[in-house]
C-alpha cells in the first residue's frame, strides 16, 4: 500500500533544497554517461536524466533526439538498434579523457548507481502517439520491474507523455516541465502533477508562492552559479538541478 503522493514526495526529497545533478553531472563529464553519474555520486544521489526509446526497443539515456551531438556517429536515435548505439563514443565530445564512454540503457544506470539513489526520468519523445504510448509502457514496466515507486518521478515538456505514465501507474510521482518564457496556465492541474519543473529564470516568489499554495514544489533547471542558487533558494525552491552538483554540495555545505 503507497503512501499518499505528498508525504511520498516530502519523504523523497528530505531536507530541502535538494541537490539534483543534471544529465549526471554534465559540467564536470560527458552528460548522460554511467560515468558522468558515477562523478556526480560523490556529491549527491539525486539526478535528472533523459530516456526515449532506441530502435531496438530499449530505454536508452541521452538527451537529443539524434546522437550527432553527443557522439562520434550520426542519425536518429528511434532508428538505431542499441547494439550500433552501444559502439558509438559518447564521451570524446566532452575530452579526450572521456574517450570511449558508451550511451547508456536506462536499466544499465540504475543497476549500477546505489539503491538510495533518486532519479528525475526526463521522458523525451517527438510527440507520435504509438511512440508515446510504447515509451509509457517501456517505463511503467521498467519502474515495476526495479521497484521504483520511491525512488523517482517522470517529468516531460510533454505533459500528455506524463499522463500516458499516470494511467498505467497512478502513484508514481510526476514533475510538469516548463520551457524558458512560459508560464503556468490552468490546464496543468489536469494531469495531477505533484512537482513544477520550470527554468530557473520563472521563479520569481510570487510564482513559487502560487505553486506552493496548490501543494506544488519547484525545482528549477538548471543554475549554476551562486548568485542564481543564493536567489532561488531565497524564493523558496525545494531543490536545483544543476550541472556542477560539486560546487552546489559545498555551497549548502556553507
Amino acid at each position: 500500500m503507497f503512501k499518499p503522493r505528498s508525504e511520498r514526495l516530502y519523504t523523497l526529497l528530505g531536507k530541502t533544497p535538494v541537490n539534483i545533478g543534471h544529465r549526471g553531472a554534465r559540467g564536470l563529464a560527458p552528460e548522460n554517461t554511467l560515468v558522468s553519474f558515477l562523478v556526480g555520486s560523490e556529491s549527491t544521489h539525486y539526478f535528472e536524466l533523459d530516456t526515449m526509446l532506441c530502435g531496438s526497443g530499449e530505454l536508452v539515456v541521452i538527451h537529443d533526439f539524434t546522437v550527432d551531438r553527443t557522439t562520434d556517429g550520426e542519425g536518429k536515435v528511434a532508428e538505431i538498434p542499441y547494439r550500433q548505439l552501444a559502439d558509438l563514443d559518447a564521451g570524446g565530445f566532452f575530452s579526450e579523457d572521456f574517450e570511449g564512454e558508451q550511451i547508456p540503457t536506462l536499466s544499465q544506470i540504475v543497476q549500477t548507481l546505489p539503491e538510495n539513489t533518486v532519479f528525475d526520468i526526463e521522458l523525451k519523445s517527438e510527440g507520435k502517439r504509438e511512440e508515446r504510448e510504447e515509451l509509457a509502457k517501456a517505463v511503467v514496466k521498467l519502474i515495476r520491474k526495479f521497484q521504483l515507486q520511491n525512488r523517482i518521478w517522470v517529468s516531460s515538456f510533454d505533459w500528455e507523455l506524463v499522463d500516458l505514465v499516470r494511467k498505467d501507474e497512478p502513484e508514481v510521482l510526476r514533475g510538469l516541465l516548463i520551457e524558458k518564457g512560459d508560464s503556468l496556465n490552468e490546464n496543468y492541474m489536469e494531469f495531477e502533477p505533484d512537482l513544477i519543473l520550470p527554468h530557473f529564470s520563472a521563479c520569481s516568489k510570487e510564482f513559487v508562492s502560487k505553486c506552493n499554495s496548490e501543494s506544488l514544489l519547484v525545482i528549477p533547471y538548471t543554475p549554476n552559479t551562486e548568485e542564481e542558487w543564493k536567489t532561488l533558494i531565497d524564493v523558496g525552491v525545494s531543490g536545483l538541478i544543476t550541472d556542477y552538483p560539486d560546487r552546489l554540495a559545498q555551497f549548502l555545505a556553507k
